[in-house]
């Protein structure tokens, strides 16, 4: 597939502007400024990876990342672990890493508390993890929110670099699209504009004021993106193409990875989101009347690979376009 067929063409970084209309009711402002970083004093690094084919030069940058060339597989994202654990492994070693463990994790942790030390310490102690794709969700409810998931925070406050795809990439930020929503259309998915209508979640939270979105261009996710940043419009998003990757370093620094794009959107300085009462007709939904979303002054850049911008407390600064 030629990537720059897709269905954003070519380079660009524009602020869009919609006017708002009669009918509207004043929702939440620019509320406040979030740590970026959601591990205070982390040293590590995050790759994030939008799903689909995994280039060799995003994969390789993530093994050098890994101190010891190691990497531990967590693949409980899939409902065939031990079989995608095997294949993601092999992955790693093709390119050089000096050892590759496959950690499936307990449905219980809670029966054996031993056990599930053990499998913390493993996790707090590597390097490199990588994270498969499959359902978020279900990794979510394997780490829970004990000792596992604190495990995962730890070695990233020590160095490791945590990495991973699709779902594995969905957990990463503090708030977590759990591909849900409350206003279902018969024929497509996130046909609506509503608040609150993407489903979100606790993720494990490495970034503090970014939500991530997967296989974003080709997928055609940009719907439910915008709707998850005016729901909170604190935070700032990314959409991650397949075949791409977004790498954050512990101070902020990130580069856009792969062979295709990253899109960021940001809400800027103190713009109102608003919401307008309306019944879609024709929709199978939970309720009657979805509130649905307008806005103006949302920012949005579409960054190539090789696209570097730092993240910081309260956005984005320094933003350097790649040029194809």
């Amino acid at each position: 597939m030629n990537i720059w067929k897709k269905s954003l063409l070519g380079v660009m970084v524009l602020v869009v502007t919609t006017q708002l209309v009669a009918c509207a009711s004043r929702a939440s402002s620019f509320a406040k400024d979030l740590a970026w970083q959601g591990v205070p004093g982390a040293t590590g690094h995050i790759v994030m990876v939008g799903g689909g084919t995994r280039p060799d030069n995003i994969m390789r940058q993530i093994l050098q990342l890994s101190s010891d060339n190691r990497m531990l597989v967590i693949p409980m994202s899939s409902a065939t672990p031990q079989e995608t654990g095997d294949s993601q492994a092999a992955e790693f070693k093709a390119l050089g890493a000096s050892e590759v463990d496959v950690l499936l994790l307990p449905e219980d942790t809670s029966s054996d508390p031993a056990r599930t030390q053990q499998l913390a310490d493993q996790i707090s102690a590597a390097k490199g993890i990588w994270f498969s794709g499959g359902d978020q969700n279900r990794l979510m409810m394997f780490l829970g929110n004990g000792p596992l998931l604190q495990a995962v925070r730890t070695a990233y406050r020590n160095g490791a670099v945590i990495s991973g795809t699709s779902a594995g990439t969905a957990v990463i930020s503090s708030t977590m699209i759990t591909g849900s929503e409350v206003f279902p259309a018969d024929d497509q998915n996130f046909g609506v504009m509503a608040e609150n209508n993407v489903i979100t979640a606790p993720g494990i939270g490495l970034l503090g004021n970014m939500i991530v979105d997967q296989h974003f261009i080709i997928r055609s996710r940009l719907n439910r993106l915008i709707s998850v940043l005016l729901d909170s419009p604190e935070f700032l998003a990314a959409g991650i193409d397949e075949a791409t990757a977004l790498w954050i370093s512990a101070d902020g620094q990130a580069q856009v990875l792969g062979e295709s794009q990253v899109i960021l959107l940001q809400k800027m300085g103190d713009a109102d989101s608003v919401v307008m009462r309306a019944n879609y007709h024709g929709l199978s939904r939970q309720l009657d009347s979805p509130q649905l979303q307008a806005a103006r002054d949302i920012r949005l850049s579409v960054l190539p690979p090789g696209s570097r911008f730092r993240i910081t407390d309260t956005g984005i600064e320094s933003l350097q376009l790649s040029l194809p």
